[in-house]
């Protein structure tokens, strides 16, 4: 016969969820103890990106999200997983580098996904785990479309700030940018703002080229300039547009 106190440590493993069997020797019986299984967890490390399993139900993932359209699981994303793992897009060798198209459909996969939509019939705490999905796959779609919040936020990952009252030193450059608002302001018809705003958009381009470059080359100094006058080139455009619309 067992023991009383044998009894009861077994029964208060048994409250605690730990599993207890014993096996019996010739000489003593031997209790072991095993604990409960962890949680599983969504996991963005580059072997669980290949495989892009459910760790619920083991089935293919449709999209780089944590989010199982065939068990219906949401799980935590972490917050250190970038726009690019988000959606999809590789960060590494150079994370300025989108490809625009590829971007367009991940975006597309991804929200057929989490859409809250897509949840409306599932409990609220899968509800509002949809929303802040849903939400944070919007984010990163905008960050990454627009070359200047792009390369904003890849300034920001490596810990350099750029703020809103930041200048360009270069006094030249600043020149010609307040010489081209004062000539659209004063302009008379709509083929001088045109040819000024064929003349911005080909610096823009010209700049977001040399944004790729320093990205690729991690001279953030030189990206933080670069960003600065992207800035104003598109403060340009925008004013060009706006003359043009309201003819």
């Amino acid at each position: 016969m067992f023991s009383s106190s044998f009894i009861r440590a077994v029964a208060r493993a048994a409250t605690s969820r730990t599993l207890v069997y014993h096996a019996r020797s010739s000489s003593r019986i031997q209790c072991l103890a095993l604990a409960a299984p962890s949680r599983r967890r969504f996991t963005t490390s580059a072997t669980q990106s290949r495989q892009r399993n459910c760790p619920n139900c083991g089935k293919p993932l449709s999209s780089a999200l944590p989010a199982c359209n065939s068990c219906w699981r949401i799980f935590v994303l972490p917050n250190d997983v970038s726009h690019h793992a988000l959606l999809g897009i590789p960060y590494e060798p150079n994370p300025f580098v989108v490809d625009i198209p590829t971007l367009k459909r991940n975006f597309r996969r991804a929200q057929s996904v989490c859409h809250p939509d897509s949840w409306a019939s599932k409990n609220p705490g899968q509800q509002d785990s949809a929303h802040a999905l849903s939400a944070r796959v919007n984010q990163a779609y905008r960050s990454l479309l627009d070359p200047l919040a792009r390369a904003e936020y890849i300034l920001e990952r490596n810990n350099v700030s750029v703020s809103e009252t930041d200048q360009v030193q270069d006094v030249a450059f600043m020149s010609e940018i307040m010489e081209i608002r004062e000539e659209i302001e004063e302009a008379e018809d709509n083929e001088q703002v045109e040819a000024m705003l064929e003349q911005t958009t080909d610096k823009i381009s010209s700049t977001v080229d040399e944004i790729e470059s320093l990205v690729g080359t991690k001279e953030w100094n030189g990206v933080k300039a670069a960003v600065i006058k992207l800035r104003y080139l598109n403060g340009i455009l925008e004013a060009a547009k706006r003359w043009l619309d309201q003819r």
